[in-house]
């Protein structure tokens, strides 16, 4: 009797299960590795130190309140935090798909009491490139803000470019950490995309986890490395797998018309191993030539945890040359 043929889309999570529990899936590669770091650094399993025990995020914590503001009739909801002169044009910092809005406390805790505004968003689920354009036009209409700043790390600085494209002239700035303007490699790599928002957590977790590094790291790459594994837990299905869709989808960006001029652009890039491919990054400065450089030797994926003290001068240096001027005269 020949052997009834498995449907394509079972055939996907066949895949992913008979991947997913083999004990050297990245997923548990990544728990073994924040294991061993937390070991290497003489903690046992009960006391290890993570990045949201830090005083500095129990300072941003004591400080900043999370909110939430719906943007259309849905239960959409951005969560975001928001901090600093109210009168200053405010910073919106996107994170990439593993992260949340406290990806960004760091800066906030440096950069706030210097007086500028940043506010970190954590986005909902959306279908489209277009979709989330109009979710962060909705959102910044709800806060009343007819000019921003923007920083995105990863997918977060692909979709700031696609906001660009979509609303011209509403972003004054643009800073690029380890990003991409180009979804073609992504979508090339994941033919089953499109049966993410069926696929469980924990699968889309791994999937995830196997870009995180493993192995020997330096301390703070390392606590960057275990705050973002917290972050990405604290996702839900639905956001996590609209961000890897968003991450694999063609979308119609075209860069080269963006109506926004280089010399407002930085990217600030790090030399060693991260998740986006160099050819990648590279093509970004081939199509901003005039835009500025803020280069760092090491961080890994998430400079702005790991390098945070280098990545706030730059943002500061950027800000500045965008005439962001602080308001120092309000406090924290």
């Amino acid at each position: 009797r020949a052997p009834r043929s498995i449907p394509i889309r079972n055939r996907f999570f066949v895949h992913l299960i008979s991947c997913n529990f083999s004990g050297t899936h990245p997923f548990n590669r990544g728990r073994d590795f924040q294991r061993k770091n937390r070991f290497s650094r003489g903690e046992g399993p009960h006391d290890s130190f993570m990045a949201s025990q830090s005083e500095s995020y129990k300072l941003f914590r004591s400080w900043v309140a999370l909110q939430k503001v719906p943007v259309d009739s849905s239960d959409k909801a951005w969560k975001y935090y928001d901090f600093g002169p109210k009168d200053v044009e405010p910073l919106v910092m996107i994170p990439g798909s593993s992260g949340a809005a406290e990806t960004f406390f760091k800066q906030f805790v440096s950069l706030c009491p210097r007086g500028y505004r940043l506010i970190a968003v954590q986005y909902p689920e959306y279908a489209t490139h277009e979709a989330w354009c109009q979710g962060l036009d909705q959102f910044l209409d709800k806060l009343e803000l007819s000019k921003v700043h923007l920083f995105g790390a990863g997918l977060g600085g692909y979709l700031s470019l696609c906001y660009i494209q979509h609303k011209p002239g509403r972003v004054k700035s643009l800073v690029l950490n380890n990003a991409f303007a180009d979804t073609q490699f992504y979508k090339d790599s994941t033919p089953f995309a499109s049966l993410f928002r069926w696929t469980p957590l924990f699968m889309l977790q791994r999937s995830v986890l196997s870009n995180f590094p493993t192995g020997e790291l330096e301390e703070t790459i390392r606590d960057s490395v275990d705050f973002m594994v917290e972050q990405l837990e604290s996702l839900s299905q639905a956001e996590l797998s609209s961000r890897l869709l968003l991450n694999c989808q063609l979308g119609n960006l075209k860069p080269t018309e963006l109506a926004i001029e280089h010399a407002a652009i930085t990217i600030m890039d790090t030399w060693d191993e991260v998740a986006v491919p160099e050819r990648l990054r590279d093509e970004v400065y081939k199509l901003f030539p005039e835009a500025k450089v803020a280069t760092l030797k090491t961080g890994g994926n998430f400079p702005y945890l790991s390098r945070s003290d280098e990545v706030n001068m730059f943002l500061q240096v950027h800000l500045r040359n965008n005439a962001v001027v602080p308001n120092t005269s309000s406090g924290k």
